[in-house]
């Protein structure tokens, strides 16, 4: 019973105190709302026209380069064909197992490691539909199936302009395991 007073009385404490400490500030600091001027300069929209089957073709003949590139089976011209920019990534299935690459040189070692096996098997991609990113035209990903082995899997791709405005792949989930979502990697 004793215990039980004690912990009544320790609750009512925390309560009060509680209570004392969200009380009303003496110092009330006006709120002001951010003004914000729009001038005709900023309110214009600019249009890019974007020619969709010179850049359809552009991305085909990108990822046909790559694959002739592994077909030589040397990883180092490989990866002329991808992106500087940050978030790169590959995926593939390697006896079941999904193998993540995530930047621009374990991409490379991966390739690496595939291309010095012993087999000769050869990559052959079919890309089935190609979407650009309408804002700026910067980004595009491809779908479509690729066959390495003996059975056909899908893939996905995604694809960036360079600074010189030249295609270079961002990502490539060979078996589409997921990460690449719309135009974004993910993870």
């Amino acid at each position: 019973m004793h215990l039980r007073t004690i912990c009544s009385l320790l609750l009512l404490l925390l309560g009060v105190i509680s209570l004392i400490s969200c009380g009303d500030s003496d110092n009330e600091a006006p709120i002001s709302k951010p003004t914000t001027t729009v001038t005709s300069s900023t309110a214009e929209a600019t249009i890019i026209e974007i020619d969709v089957a010179a850049e359809e073709t552009a991305i085909r003949a990108l990822h046909k380069a790559h694959d002739d590139t592994v077909n030589q089976r040397e990883a180092a011209p490989v990866m002329e064909y991808w992106s500087e920019g940050t978030g790169k990534v590959m995926a593939h299935n390697f006896f079941g197992n999904v193998v993540i690459s995530r930047g621009h040189q374990k991409i490379r070692a991966t390739w690496h490691s595939i291309l010095a096996r012993k087999n000769r098997w050869l990559m052959k991609t079919e890309i089935e539909t190609i979407v650009i990113e309408k804002k700026r035209g910067k980004l595009a990903r491809s779908e479509g199936w690729f066959q390495y082995l003996r059975d056909a899997k899908d893939y996905r791709a995604l694809y960036e302009k360079d600074k010189d405005g030249k295609w270079k792949i961002k990502g490539i989930d060979y078996g589409n395991n997921g990460l690449i979502q719309g135009f974004k990697v993910k993870g």
